[in-house]
């Protein structure tokens, strides 16, 4: 939106310029003060250098005016590349149309527009900068509509060795140009990542002289097919459509998006997201505030609020975002963020997590943190081999080792957990069944699938009382050893292998330390 709303401020002043150059067809005595006069105006409202091409120049049957060649150099800058270039500028009207008290150009085009924005330093007075010049008094002319195709707005980086992000606008209208109305505008144009055409109408002005980034504006937006996969990580078609209306350093944005094949490089699992925003947009910076985010995918709803804001040097932005989830689903989660199917456990969750996601070329994951914890209270086993084991694990916790459970074993499971680079580390795992209870601390790496963690089992029963028989009369001398602090019995354990095959055992190096 922001560069959008720049490539429209600098056409109003390129149509404003060009009313100023047909002055030129009254007589060659013109030329030079029509010359001094644009450079003027452009160096008063943009602290800029202009270099103006050949004039050409006819009076019937309408008014014709062409200039070749304009180029702006903000500061008077030749180190960088200019403010604007345009190739060719064409205005056409009747001529007692221009000869009103208050003129009206038919129409002006931009051929060969090139829009290069410097990068915004801290303490540096911003490219559109007020006036206190009754700009609206002093050039009161409408231009009937201003048209280009195939403009291109760079947004250079701070770093010079970088490229610059380029945008395509592949066309912009504007109708009933003025600077004491506002104009209607149509515009196409090519957003770089995620890939995907933005179709936007809407009205934009009257262009504030004294404080520009105050200049209303109100219209709407399409995003169609834009291809999350330009972001390192994702992957999915994204549409969206949204309204959007305020000042232009304080837009009010509400819409929503649709991406039936989003997916995680850690998972591959393609579902349907659907999320309905609303937002406040800085269009002078880019600067986002994201008041509310809802996302709903498979059962499962997230609350989202946060920032995107530019804190680095770096390429991008640093997202940060506060998630909370009330209506979840277990395996949702498990299936979005982890490649195993089915999903190892179902159940309701809940979860709240803080997420920064910093600026910079790397993998999306790789450039992930996220902090937070989770619990559910039902949760149960997909595999039915691991339910029979927590169910012998319940029982045996219990003392009733040759009993039958009565129904599927429930367990709750909770926990804090912290994500860095793909690995996330878990502290206070907690995982309960029925006389028996798990606790852990460890790590899961994402892409490999990699399980290393230690912990404790306790249970309500005597370890002599988990089994029978000859077994159970061995192990009463082993009781002592592995009493609980409550009583039962707690066994230090360790879980390493992979999410497809763990490997299960005791920790009997941890106890032997301990003694």
């Amino acid at each position: 939106m922001r560069k959008l709303v720049v490539s429209f401020a600098v056409l109003v002043v390129a149509a404003a310029s060009a009313v100023l150059i047909f002055l030129y067809a009254a007589g060659p005595q013109l030329r030079d003060a029509t010359r001094r006069r644009v450079e003027a105006y452009f160096e008063a409202n943009f602290h800029s250098t202009v270099k103006l091409g050949d004039f050409h120049a006819s009076m019937f049957p309408r008014l014709r005016v062409t200039v070749d060649g304009v180029v702006l150099h903000h500061e008077g800058r030749t180190d960088v590349p200019p403010l604007i270039q345009i190739r060719h500028i064409t205005l056409e009207a009747g001529l007692f149309e221009v000869l009103r008290r208050h003129p009206f150009i038919s129409s002006v085009r931009l051929d060969g527009l090139q829009i290069q924005i410097p990068p915004h330093q801290p303490g540096q007075q911003p490219i559109f900068h007020g006036t206190h010049e009754d700009l609206a008094g002093k050039y009161p002319v409408t231009i009937g509509e201003v048209t280009t195709d195939d403009a291109v707005l760079a947004i250079l980086p701070r770093d010079p060795a970088k490229a610059p992000r380029e945008f395509l606008l592949h066309h912009l209208e504007l109708h009933s140009v003025g600077l004491d109305g506002p104009a209607r505008f149509h515009a196409i144009l090519m957003n770089p990542v995620p890939k995907g055409e933005i179709d936007s109408s809407g009205t934009f002005g009257p262009w504030d002289a004294d404080d520009p980034s105050v200049t209303p504006v109100d219209g709407s937006y399409k995003f169609e097919n834009a291809d999350l996969g330009t972001l390192k990580g994702l992957s999915g078609t994204l549409s969206s459509t949204g309204k959007f209306s305020g000042p232009l350093n304080y837009l009010s944005v509400e819409g929503e998006t649709n991406t039936p094949n989003f997916s995680l490089r850690t998972s591959r699992h393609p579902m349907l997201l659907h999320t309905d925003f609303s937002a406040i947009v800085d269009g002078t910076n880019g600067n986002t505030i994201l008041k509310s985010v809802v996302a709903k995918f498979l059962h499962s709803t997230l609350n989202v609020n946060g920032e995107v804001v530019d804190k680095t040097k770096l390429k991008g932005r640093t997202i940060l975002l506060n998630a909370v989830a009330t209506q979840a689903r277990v395996e949702d989660l498990l299936r979005l963020a982890v490649e195993s199917d089915p999903p190892a456990m179902t159940g309701p969750v809940r979860l709240r997590a803080k997420i920064d996601i910093g600026e910079g070329d790397e993998d999306l994951i790789e450039r992930l943190r996220l902090e937070g914890q989770f619990d559910t209270g039902e949760a149960h086993f997909t595999n039915p081999q691991a339910e029979q084991k927590l169910a012998k694990l319940s029982l045996k916790g219990q003392g009733k080792p040759n009993e039958s459970l009565d129904g599927d074993p429930v367990s709750e499971l909770s926990g804090k957990f912290r994500v860095v680079k793909g690995l996330v580390t878990f502290s206070h795992l907690s995982f309960t069944v029925t006389g028996a209870s798990i606790a852990l601390a460890g790590n899961y790496n994402l892409d490999r699938g990699e399980l290393d963690f230690r912990g404790k089992l306790r249970m309500d029963a005597k370890l002599s009382q988990t089994t029978t028989g000859v077994k159970s009369f061995f192990l009463k001398a082993l009781d002592p050893f592995f009493n609980g602090k409550a009583g039962g019995t707690e066994l230090p354990i360790k879980i390493a292998g992979t999410r497809d095959k763990p490997q299960f055992g005791l920790d009997l190096h941890d106890k032997l330390n301990r003694n």
